[in-house]
């Protein structure tokens, strides 16, 4: 019975889901490269680092959630060093813009603990290929999560001329996975309060 309930529990963490405007990039991964990741993911559960590699800096250096945990005891500091992070995020975008081919940018998601589907622009992709996807849980932080991604269907384009394309994780680490839940919750949250003031 109580396995029964954690599964369950296990189940809806993954299939809560939100609809959310994040930074997004996304690249395209090759077969080749594909199997090399893999096979560093199956070892070492984890993706192999890169050579300077400024995201990787930026997300150890993360503080968004020790400022929450300030906000309890002391709102003012916490708030005046939120804004310094925020400075020096936009700084170290200015003279690091990063080597991928795509810059993050704000962008429709709809998020859940299995995939996520995000809309494209005249968008060229195909189910079936892999995308090597990095995404921030706000518009100020520059620390992201990156994940691999199989496109399971591209929806025709609306009006608009966006396509949305629906991604499966695979893979992506536990701790990202787990952050990515916990933002879902909070948006969720965020959401009934927002309706209950109403």
């Amino acid at each position: 019975m109580a396995q029964e309930k954690s599964t369950l529990t296990n189940q809806q963490r993954e299939f809560a889901r939100v609809d959310d405007t994040l930074p997004l990039a996304w690249r395209r991964v090759d077969p080749r490269e594909m199997a090399d990741i893999m096979a560093h993911y199956e070892k070492f559960r984890a993706f192999p680092s890169r050579e300077n590699d400024v995201e990787q800096i930026l997300s150890s250096l993360d503080v968004a959630e020790k400022l929450k945990k300030l906000e309890g005891s002391d709102p003012t500091l916490a708030r005046i060093l939120g804004r310094m992070d925020i400075k020096l995020n936009l700084l170290l975008r200015l003279f690091h813009p990063g080597e991928q081919d795509r810059p993050l940018a704000p962008t429709w998601v709809n998020l859940s603990g299995g995939g996520i589907a995000f809309k494209e622009e005249n968008c060229d992709l195909e189910a079936g290929e892999v995308l090597e996807l990095r995404l921030a849980f706000s518009l100020e932080t520059m620390a992201t999560i990156l994940c691999y991604v199989r496109i399971m269907k591209v929806f025709p384009p609306q009006e608009d001329g966006f396509s949305k394309v629906a991604c499966q994780f695979d893979p992506i680490l536990d701790v990202d996975r787990e952050a990515l839940i916990q933002h879902i919750f909070r948006r969720q949250t965020d959401e009934i309060r927002s309706r209950r003031r109403r």
